[in-house]
């Protein structure tokens, strides 16, 4: 009998502990894919700076390219979850607002789009410009290496529909930038070229349409898959936690348990609640959240007046 006692309370240490190695995890993935996403970002500027002024286009023209302007974005958004991934180590907890999330799934969006650009458009007119020399890691190699960082990034949030539109904002401003500067000032009067053919093959308003289009559907499926991603994390999540059959009374006192367990790596000042965690333990063992919540706070308590004794 205290063989068994002993192996449920081994077992539950090991769940505890399995959940705080989890946020530990979490927060270390996302500081390497941040920085692996900023690394690439930044190599395709300064790659994109080289190919550009060898070809005479005078530095403040550069941001008439998208790749540039989409590296620079994607850079800056990637650079915003380094402190909280930092912070989360901290805490042992990650943590990133939404709007953060936002800013860097834009900029994926927009280096995805210049990856799916190059292949199915510039690619069939002018292979050289899309993949030749520097443009192979430009179009190809930093996307795909800055897409696959933001998939691993775990966070609880969800890629709506919304978010989705959001995410394709900077691409509509750059078309209406580019329209009025290649259709309306023109070249002969200072404007840019077309050198997205943007009005070689189609009229501009079916170009940006299309363009439009493109970018959503996009940033749709970006979304689609990174939902489907989490959804997969949650559910590995919740088959490694307790058995099936525990009762609503064990699963709350392990619960508690966690709460004091995490309440030790806290500071003394201010707690966190794993509100995403528990939500899902309230989704399998069907036991009403703001009794989890209650549970965990009462051991967190009991934890954190520990330590001020």
């Amino acid at each position: 009998m205290a063989e068994i006692f002993n192996e449920k309370k081994n077992n539950s240490i090991n769940k505890k502990q399995y959940i705080l190695n989890l946020q530990k995890n979490r927060s270390l993935i996302a500081i390497v894919a941040s920085f692996v996403s900023v690394i690439f970002a930044i190599y395709a500027i300064v790659s994109g700076l080289i190919l550009y002024t060898r070809n005479g286009v005078r530095p403040l023209d550069l941001f008439q390219y998208f790749t540039i302007d989409a590296n620079t974005l994607t850079a800056f958004g990637a650079a915003m979850m380094i402190p909280y991934a930092v912070d989360g180590l901290r805490k042992k907890r990650f943590y990133c607002p939404k709007w953060a999330m936002c800013f860097y799934y834009c900029g994926v969006v927009c280096t995805t789009l210049i990856m799916l650009f190059a292949v199915f458009v510039i690619g069939f007119v002018d292979k050289e410009m899309a993949f030749n020399g520097y443009n192979f890691y430009l179009h190809i190699i930093c996307p795909i290496m800055i897409l696959v960082s933001f998939f691993v990034i775990e966070s609880y949030y969800r890629i709506s529909i919304k978010m989705s539109l959001i995410s394709i904002t900077p691409v509509f401003i750059y078309a209406i930038v580019y329209i009025y500067e290649v259709i309306i000032v023109g070249v002969d009067a200072g404007g840019w070229e077309d050198i997205y053919y943007f009005t070689k093959f189609a009229h501009p308003l079916f170009s940006f349409v299309a363009m439009m289009l493109m970018a959503f559907l996009v940033a749709l499926l970006i979304g689609f898959i990174y939902n489907k991603l989490s959804k997969d994390r949650e559910k590995r999540f919740i088959d490694n936690l307790w058995d099936d059959d525990v009762s609503p009374v064990e699963v709350k006192i392990e619960v508690f348990g966690l709460g004091r367990f995490m309440g030790k790596k806290e500071n003394k000042s201010y707690a966190i609640i794993p509100l995403d965690i528990i939500l899902l333990i309230s989704e399998k063992y069907h036991i009403r959240r703001e009794e989890l919540i209650r549970a965990f706070v009462k051991g967190m308590l009991d934890s954190l007046d520990d330590k001020l004794k």
